[in-house]
């Protein structure tokens, strides 16, 4: 036993949820244990206001973006960033792996293999 008050203790997963809690934990570089005692005590990492707002301004420009692009002719264009973003989206599986701190490595490497 470590001197920090530490023990061992148990828990019920399935074999599907232990493997992807193994995946989780892996991509973050922490061992199971630390990973999942780091998710059930962490703080809600952006309070909901916030990310609302983000979420309104994105939704805002990506309007403005479009209209703009529709209008000098170049609408292909939109329909290919869109269907850049749902293939990336489909590949994450889950829309809570978005915020996770990988998501945003994930999407810049999407954006590479997309405009290579």
């Amino acid at each position: 036993m470590s001197g920090d008050g530490r023990r061992q203790r148990a828990l019920m997963a399935t074999d599907a949820e232990w493997e992807r809690i193994g995946r989780a934990a892996e991509a973050r570089g922490m061992d199971r244990s630390r990973f999942l005692i780091h998710r059930a005590l962490a703080e809600e990492a952006v309070p909901a206001e916030v990310l609302r707002r983000a979420v309104r301004e994105v939704l805002v420009l990506s309007l403005l973006e479009e209209r703009r692009l529709r209008e000098a002719g170049a609408g292909t264009a939109w329909e290919d960033a869109c269907d850049t973003v749902d293939g990336w989206i489909d590949r994450e599986a889950m829309v809570n792996r978005l915020t996770d701190p990988g998501a945003a490595n994930r999407w810049k490497a999407a954006g590479t293999e997309a405009g290579s």
